[in-house]
């Protein structure tokens, strides 16, 4: 928690958005997390921008970039997500998939390579995300997952909310991303680019610090500080490097 609220407590990404208008933007993540065999990651690599190839010449619609973990003793696997899109997309991604055998060129070429593989979409909440558009040059996305507690939902969003609101209103120097797992146990996610190490380094004065000057009362601070961690049963973080070589982008 130390290294969270010294960020944004760190810097702050992703609840399901189902809770926001109808109207909302395309806000749709898709992601796979593929763990190549042992000792296989190169072959699995080059099969994989064969496959990225093939996409490219069918005229994939989607961008899809692939990210590689850093941190841990768990390193052996790639993240390939594609944002953003909605709903009814997936319906028509699907068919386009089907009509053109990328799924039959993907078993074909990297399944062999791989030893497991897992899937699931994200809601992103756009209205309290900060990002960029367009290409910033980010290269290493720090990502804390929030374990929700039951029930706790609710208090979570408004929290998110508030803090997301304090941030901007005060220009946080980072750029973030908050979103909700779609399957499994109740999980948001924050996510916060960086274009290098040294971006990293702790701001100083620190999110606290600057949440009590800019609400201008260091216990209504302090107490909607702690009312945000009071949501979660656990945090986990992860910092990924993005692999642009490997992932597929329009030119």
């Amino acid at each position: 928690m130390k290294l969270l609220w010294r960020r944004f407590i760190v810097p702050l990404l992703l609840l399901p958005l189902s809770v926001l208008a109808a109207d909302k933007p395309d806000n749709l993540a898709e992601m796979w997390v593929i763990t190549p065999k042992v000792g296989e990651a190169g072959k699995f690599e080059e099969a994989l921008k064969r496959h990225v190839a093939y996409r490219k010449d069918k005229g994939d619609s989607r961008e899809w970039r692939v990210y590689i973990p850093t941190l841990g003793n768990n390193l052996n696997y790639y993240v390939i997500r594609s944002c953003c899109s909605n709903w009814a997309e997936v319906d028509s991604y699907l068919a386009w998939q089907t009509k053109n055998k990328t799924g039959e060129h993907w078993r074909d070429n990297v399944s062999p390579l791989i030893a497991s593989v897992g899937h699931n979409f994200a809601e992103v909440d756009m209205a309290n995300s900060r990002w960029p558009e367009g290409d910033s040059g980010f290269q290493y996305f720090g990502v804390t997952r929030y374990s929700v507690k039951a029930g706790e939902g609710a208090g979570t969003e408004a929290d998110k909310a508030a803090l997301s609101e304090n941030a901007k209103a005060m220009n946080w120097p980072y750029h973030w991303a908050w979103s909700w797992n779609v399957g499994g146990k109740p999980t948001l996610n924050l996510v916060v680019p960086y274009t290098n190490y040294a971006g990293m380094a702790d701001p100083d004065p620190g999110f606290a610090a600057s949440l009590a000057k800019h609400m201008g009362d260091e216990d209504k601070a302090k107490a909607l500080l702690e009312s945000w961690s009071s949501h979660f049963s656990g945090t986990e973080y992860q910092l990924y490097r993005l692999r642009m070589d490997l992932s597929l982008v329009k030119e």
